[in-house]
């Protein structure tokens, strides 16, 4: 007898190339016939401004949330694009990041209990890898499951 492994939460992390839309159409479509949340998340180096009266850079909350917005602004139309609007937004949760990409992947793994990782290959690796940097590290190093998908374009 085959034991199920219960999928409550699935990361689908993107970066808006061609396999990270299509991570998305698949894990939000995988997620949707298992019920559970999906978190898409994006991850960009840190957001600083230069701060001229602290002569610094800062982080600042106007330059992250105008990120978030544009990224939200482009789920939209990778829903519209997609067909998904069938799924239930109320379990799709927006996550906007900055530092770099693989390790704030891991470490939301961790911090919410991910079950699945939907994640799309770029096959620009280095080291003779046929996946990308971040798809690798993450599929390497996660604590569960990855689902590495690739581009049809190839």
């Amino acid at each position: 007898m085959h034991k199920t492994v219960p999928v409550k939460n699935v990361l689908i992390p993107i970066d808006f190339t061609d396999s990270a839309r299509q991570a998305f159409y698949v894990g939000v479509t995988m997620a949707a016939k298992l019920g559970a949340d999906v978190h898409v998340m994006h991850v960009s180096e840190p957001v600083r401004a230069f701060d001229f009266g602290r002569k610094r850079y800062v982080e600042t909350v106007e330059t992250v949330t105008r990120v978030e917005e544009g990224v939200k602004r482009r789920l939209n139309e990778l829903w519209e694009e997609g067909g998904v609007e069938a799924v239930d937004r109320r379990k799709v949760h927006l996550v906007v990041k900055g530092g770099k990409a693989a390790t704030e992947i891991l470490s939301y793994i961790k911090e919410k209990t991910v079950d699945l990782v939907v994640i799309g290959s770029s096959g620009d690796g280095s080291f003779g890898s046929d996946l990308g940097t971040t798809s690798e590290k993450v599929a390497r190093e996660a604590p569960c499951s990855v689902f590495v998908v690739r581009s049809s374009a190839k």
